[in-house]
C-alpha cells in the first residue's frame, strides 16, 4: 500500500514537473527560433512560470484544508496537462505567456497536495525511507523529457512535442489517480484549526535558504541546454541534460540514506556547497568535461535538497505538513521568479551567461553558509534525535 502512494507520487512529479516545467529547458533552443522569442522573452517566460509557482504555492495550503488534497491534486493535474498542450497549439507570445502562468500555478498545486498525501501515508506506515524515491520522480520526468523531446522536436517540431507530452501527462495522471483512489486522505472541515507554522528561528533560516536555492538554482535548469549549446551543440547539451536528469533519478533516496545516518542539515549544507560548485564549473572551465561534471553535480543535488529541506521543515510541525510544505515552495518560487528574468537580462546585455552563473553559484554557496551553525549545532543534533 505504501508502495503504490509513493509511486503515485513519483508519476505526479514526472508530470507536472518534469514535463509541465522542465520540458521548457530542452525545448528552449528550437523555441527562439520557431517561436521567435527573444533571450530576455525566454527568461520572462520562465519567470512567469515561477509566478504561477509562487501563487500555487502560497494557494494550496488553504485549498488543501478546504477541499481536501485529493481534489487539489486533481485540479493541479488537469490544469497542467492541458497547459504543456496548450503551450503547443500557438507561438503568439501572449497565448504563451498565459500558458506558462497556468502552468506554474498547476504545479505548484499538484506538488503540493501530493506532497501532503505522500508524507501522510509514509510516515503513517513508518516508511519515511521511501520518501526519497517519490522526489526521484522528478529526475524521471527530466530523463524523459531530455530523452524524448529532441527526436520528438525533430519530427513535429517544438509545437507538436508539447502537444504530445500533454497527452504523456494525461495518461500518466489517469495511473496516479487510480493508484491513490486505494489510499485514505487527511480529513479537513470548516471546523478543524489550521495548524500553526512553527515560527522558530531555526526553521525561518532553513526557509530562507531553501528561497536562495530557488534562485540559484533555476537559472541553471532554466538555462542549461540553452547555455551549453555554445560549447558542446544541440546534441551535446541534450545529452548533458539527460546526464543532470539521469544524477537526479536517485539522489532524493541516496540524501534520504545520508540523512538517516548524519541528520538532515549536515548533508543539506554538504548538497549545497556541491551544487554551487556544479553550477560555476562549466562557466569556469570551457569544455566539455567541466559541463558534464556540472550537470552530473547539479543533477545529484538540486532534488536532494528538495527532499532534506522540506522533510527538515515538516519535522517542524508535523501536523502542518501541507501548510509547511506551501510555505516553503512559495518562498522557493520567490527565487525562482528572479533568476531567469535575471539571467536574461544579463544574457541579452552581455551575449553569455556568465555573470548570471557566477551569482547563482554564490547565492547555492551562501544558502549553505546560512546553516553551517544549525548543521553542527549538538543541541540541535540532540533534539532531532
Amino acid at each position: 500500500m505504501t508502495e503504490s502512494g509513493v509511486a503515485a507520487g513519483f508519476l505526479t512529479l514526472v508530470v507536472v514537473m518534469g514535463i509541465g516545467r522542465f520540458l521548457y529547458t530542452p525545448l528552449l533552443p528550437l523555441m527562439l527560433t520557431e517561436y521567435g522569442l527573444r533571450t530576455e522573452q525566454a527568461g520572462f517566460l520562465a519567470s512567469l512560470n515561477y509566478v504561477g509557482y509562487l501563487a500555487g504555492a502560497f494557494a494550496a495550503g488553504p485549498l488543501c484544508h478546504r477541499f481536501r488534497e485529493f481534489r487539489v491534486l486533481v485540479a493541479g493535474l488537469l490544469i497542467s496537462c492541458l497547459t504543456t498542450a496548450a503551450t503547443g497549439l500557438s507561438t503568439d507570445f501572449v497565448w504563451v505567456t498565459a500558458a506558462r502562468l497556468l502552468a506554474g500555478i498547476a504545479s505548484a498545486l499538484a506538488f503540493v497536495a501530493v506532497s501532503g498525501l505522500v508524507l501522510l501515508i509514509v510516515a503513517r506506515d513508518g516508511r519515511e525511507n521511501l520518501t526519497g524515491l517519490y522526489y526521484g520522480g522528478v529526475g524521471g520526468g527530466i530523463v524523459l523529457t531530455g530523452l524524448a523531446a529532441l527526436p520528438t522536436a525533430r519530427i513535429w517540431g517544438a509545437g507538436g512535442t508539447w502537444i504530445l507530452f500533454g497527452a504523456v501527462g494525461a495518461t500518466l495522471s489517469g495511473v496516479v489517480l487510480l493508484l491513490l483512489q486505494r489510499h485514505d486522505e487527511p480529513r479537513h472541515s470548516a471546523a478543524t484549526p489550521r495548524a500553526t507554522l512553527p515560527w522558530h528561528p531555526r526553521f525561518a533560516r532553513l526557509v530562507i535558504a531553501y528561497g536562495l536555492e530557488g534562485f540559484g538554482y533555476i537559472i541553471t535548469g532554466t538555462f542549461m541546454v540553452a547555455a551549453a549549446n555554445a560549447t558542446v551543440g544541440p546534441t551535446g547539451a541534450h545529452l548533458a541534460w539527460v546526464v543532470a536528469g539521469c544524477a537526479a533519478l536517485p539522489s532524493a533516496f541516496l540524501w534520504s540514506t545520508a540523512a538517516r545516518r548524519w541528520g538532515r542539515l549536515k548533508p543539506l549544507v554538504v548538497a549545497f556547497f556541491l551544487q554551487g560548485a556544479g553550477i560555476i564549473l562549466p562557466a569556469a572551465l570551457n569544455g566539455a568535461a567541466a559541463l558534464f561534471a556540472g550537470a552530473l553535480l547539479f543533477g545529484a543535488t538540486f532534488m536532494g535538497i528538495v527532499t532534506l529541506a522540506l522533510s527538515e521543515g515538516a519535522s517542524y510541525a508535523p501536523t502542518a505538513r501541507a501548510r509547511i510544505v506551501g510555505l516553503m515552495t512559495g518562498i522557493y518560487g520567490i527565487g525562482q521568479i528572479v533568476g531567469p528574468a535575471l539571467a536574461g537580462y544579463f544574457s541579452a546585455r552581455t551575449g553569455t551567461y556568465h555573470i548570471a552563473i557566477f551569482i547563482a553559484s554564490a547565492t547555492v554557496a551562501a544558502a549553505g553558509g546560512l546553516l553551517i551553525p544549525d548543521a553542527f549545532a549538538h543541541e540541535q543534533a540532540r533534539e532531532r534525535r
